[in-house]
C-alpha cells in the first residue's frame, strides 16, 4: 500500500522521507525473517533491534502525515497495523525473556 502511494508522490519527497521509510520497513523486514530463523538463545538481540526499528518507522509514518505526504485515511490504517506489530513483537521479545529466565540456572 505504501509503494503504490509512492508513483504519485514529488521527486523531493519520493526520494527522501518515502525512500527512508522504505528503507526502515525493509529492516523490519530483515529483522524479523533472521530473528525467525536463529537459534532461541540469539533471537532477543535482533527482536530488540526489530522493535526499536518498528518505532522508528511509527514516527516515520507520522511525519509522513504530518507533512501531507501520507494521506489521513492511509496514516490510520498504518499506525492501526503498527501497533498490532508492535505489540506481537513486544510479546515476542517477554516470551524470548522468560525462557531466557528459566534457562539459567538458579546459584545457591
Amino acid at each position: 500500500m505504501l509503494y503504490q502511494n509512492t508513483k504519485s508522490l514529488p521527486k523531493v519527497d519520493k526520494y527522501g522521507i518515502r525512500s527512508k521509510t522504505e528503507s526502515v520497513i525493509l529492516t523490519c523486514l530483515r529483522l524479523a525473517i533472521k530473528a525467525a530463523l536463529m537459534k532461541q538463545l540469539e533471537k532477543l538481540p535482533l527482536v530488540k533491534e526489530l522493535k526499536i526499528e518498528i518505532e522508528t518507522l511509527k514516527q516515520f509514518i507520522r511525519l509522513e502525515s504530518e507533512l501531507s505526504i501520507l494521506k489521513e485515511k492511509n496514516y490510520c490504517v498504518f499506525q492501526e497495523k503498527l501497533q498490532e506489530i508492535s505489540k506481537m513483537t513486544s510479546g515476542w521479545i517477554e516470551h524470548l525473556q522468560q525462557k531466557e529466565l528459566n534457562q539459567k540456572p538458579l546459584l545457591t
